[in-house]
């Protein structure tokens, strides 16, 4: 994703924020904050999005690491966003990394 797309969907989970709290709702705040406590070692952003696109999740990981867990994995659908890091690749097809 974009990093012009990624702050759109996260000024606009912001601005939900924002306006359920000036309802006098606050269970969206409690949403986050469990989100929040959930999902520790994650940034803001990728804690909203989480919290957008699966409020009910208690473990993200990787495809890889859910196979070592002995999970399968569904292709994920295009509205699915994924946030972690990528190395860039060089014209070669490798990894930096790799030389």
């Amino acid at each position: 994703m974009k990093n012009e797309k990624i702050k759109e969907v996260t000024s606009k989970a912001i601005e939900q924020l924002i306006a359920a709290l000036n309802e006098g709702r606050s269970e969206t705040l409690t949403s986050y904050l469990t989100a929040m406590a959930k999902f520790h070692r994650y940034s803001l952003r990728n804690i909203m999005l989480i919290a957008m696109q699966k409020p009910t999740a208690t473990h993200v990981a990787g495809f890889h690491a859910w196979h070592k867990f002995g999970r399968f994995v569904k292709k994920p659908d295009n509205d699915t966003r994924d946030l972690h890091a990528r190395r860039a690749r060089s014209s070669e097809g490798r990894s930096p990394a790799h030389g």
